[in-house]
Order: structure tokens, then sequence, then C-alpha cells
């Protein structure tokens, strides 16, 4: 089983990154057959509904802890889902996505020292390029730690950022995590967040 850890801050586009991922981890499974391709759990409400997005029998399962963030209150309700997952549907793949004021490789260090610590784990990070700056600055180490350890990073909403600050955010990222960087914009361009995402899956299938 695969864990893909999806986190950044409130507002930066979570689920609309989560939707395109899950439907080509599905694909990258060898598409639908009756079984769970993928289980989602969910740590956050967002706007979009994940449930909408995908029709019954899709390979996909989807799971709510809403009374807390992963990394403080509920890390224990966490490895319990994940415990029932892998013993009843044995899913391929795992997305968790945190809250806005999680730490993504925190999570990630609580797994591997109370769960399994051979869990195969990415973390993604989404970052919202057209105000990352100006949060930083209020919350600098927040949305720094959501970027620490990060093996991707996607720069959404680019639309709404002139190219003089998408390049100064991507630069600021650089500097603090060594993932690999992406710019999309999941309203403008799904064409080509959704590809990011195949990219990405077909990259972390070739991890053993």
């Amino acid at each position: 089983m695969k864990l893909i850890i999806l986190g950044g801050f409130l507002g930066s586009g979570k689920t609309s990154v989560l939707i395109p991922l899950a439907k080509e981890m599905v694909e990258s499974c060898g598409g639908a057959d009756g079984s769970t391709k993928v289980a989602i759990i969910e740590n956050e409400i967002g706007q979009v509904g994940v449930d909408t997005a995908f029709t019954e029998g899709s390979g996909l399962y989807t799971t709510e802890l809403f009374n807390g963030c992963v990394c403080c209150s509920i890390a224990s309700s966490l490895m319990d889902s994940l415990c029932k997952m892998e013993e009843t549907m044995h899913p391929e793949f795992v997305i968790l996505e945190t809250t806005g004021l999680a730490r993504p490789y925190d999570v990630a260090e609580q797994l591997w020292e109370y769960y399994d610590e051979n869990l195969n784990i990415t973390l993604i990070t989404v970052i919202d390029a057209s105000r990352w700056l100006r949060v930083r600055k209020v919350a600098g180490a927040l949305v720094e730690e959501q970027i620490d350890h990060a093996n991707y990073i996607l720069l959404n909403k680019i639309d709404a950022a002139d190219p003089a600050t998408t390049d100064e955010v991507e630069a600021t990222v650089k500097e603090l995590c060594e993932g690999k960087i992406y710019r999309v914009s999941t309203t403008t361009n799904p064409e080509g967040t959704a590809k990011v995402c195949k990219e990405m899956i077909t990259e972390v299938n070739s991890w053993e």
C-alpha cells in the first residue's frame, strides 16, 4: 500500500488536485474492476465534493476524519483507519488530505514511528501561488514546514498570479525544499493538472 499525504495551507486548492490525482491512480491500477483501488481519507471539508466526482464501482472509497487535525488530536484515529483499510480493502493507494494547518512531514514521521516504519509515503504540497508570499509573512513557520521534505510541490492558481510573482514563489520554494515543482491551474487548465498528476503517479509507482 502506498500512502500519499496531500497538504497545503487553507484555500490552496488541495481538493481540486485530489480529484484528478485519484482518477489517475485508479487508471494506473488498471481501472475499476469492482475492487477498491484507491482510498481517500479527508481531514478537511473542501469546497469540491469528492464523492460526487466518482461513480459507484469506480474503484474508489472515501472516508472522513473531521474531529481534529491528523497531526494532533486524531493521529490514533488515522492509524485505526489505515489498519482497517489494509485488512478489509487492500487498496493500492491511500490519499490523506490534511487540514490547512497540518504539517505533512510531521504526520509521516508519526506513521513511520507508531504505525509502520516501512510505509511507502509520498508528500505532495499544494501552494496558492497568488498569495503564498503574503501568507508567508504572517505564518512563515507553518507554510515553510508544510513544504518540508515534500516530494512534489504544486504551485496552483498561477492564473491568478502575475508571472513575476510565480517566479518569486518558485525561487523561494527551491531554497526551502528539494522536491519537484510543478505549475498548475486546477480551474483554468484541468487537463494540464491531470497530466501533472499522471506524471507524479507514474514516478511514485516506479519507487519501491
